[in-house]
């Protein structure tokens, strides 16, 4: 006796089935492909990845207050540099003593003395007058006083400067002459040599012409008449 079975109309088939799970979503797999679980961290956690910089903050203030102190007492640049007391009339006056002429001792507004002495001693037996100023612009010009020179005690004195032509200053006429430094090229040191009164006079340094032609006029015209040199007065400020 063959039997038939009637396939149940609510069951699906096993080919069903299958589509079906073909075309249902995994309950796992993510909808967007761009959501990302976000992590989550605790307060503590939040406080212990801060800490470093807090840290850091904290260490650059206790620095900065154990800094400030130090920078109150550190000394502060002196807008007024020491400049050493030449006591130029006094000085001036024994060296023209031991020299028997006067010494060269013009005073200007605005200049300074670093130094004035009388150099004796010297093995060519040429005793000479010695002074460096400081300009208005901070330069440096030594002057150099003597006589009964001659062309090898000049040359030796500026170090066989070479000759660069010469000039009328005051009046007078000076030979220029030129030295520059083997280590340095661009530093270049000016004479001006000439004979006032009797006297062989040397300017040196590294100032500019102005300032050479400044002290070169000075000079003449203080050696017309000097007054530093003078015998002492009540009235002299030389003791």
């Amino acid at each position: 006796m063959t039997s038939s079975m009637t396939p149940d109309p609510q069951r699906p088939t096993d080919s069903q089935q299958l589509a079906g799970n073909d075309s249902q979503p995994s309950a796992t797999a993510p909808e967007n492909g761009d959501d990302r679980v976000l992590p989550q961290i605790t307060e503590k956690q939040a406080q212990r990845i801060n800490a470093p910089a807090r840290n850091m903050v904290i260490s650059m203030v206790v620095m900065v207050l154990l800094l400030l102190p130090v920078i109150w007492l550190m000394p502060q640049p002196n807008k007024n540099p020491y400049r050493p007391s030449v006591d130029l009339p006094l000085v001036a006056y024994e060296a023209s003593d031991q020299a028997g002429y006067p010494v060269a001792a013009a005073q200007q507004q605005g200049w300074h003395y670093n130094y004035a002495r009388w150099v004796t001693g010297q093995a060519d037996g040429i005793s000479y007058w010695s002074t460096g100023q400081v300009t208005p612009t901070n330069h440096f010009i030594e002057l150099i006083q003597a006589t009964n020179t001659n062309p090898t005690w000049i040359a030796q004195t500026v170090g066989n400067a070479v000759p660069e032509g010469r000039v009328n200053v005051a009046s007078l006429e000076w030979e220029v002459r030129s030295l520059v430094d083997p280590d340095h090229k661009s530093k270049v040191t000016t004479f001006y040599i000439g004979e006032v009164k009797g006297t062989t006079l040397i300017f040196k340094g590294e100032a500019e012409a102005s300032e050479f032609q400044a002290l070169i006029e000075a000079t003449v015209s203080y050696m017309d008449s000097p007054s530093s040199t003078v015998a002492p007065t009540p009235s002299s400020g030389i003791r």
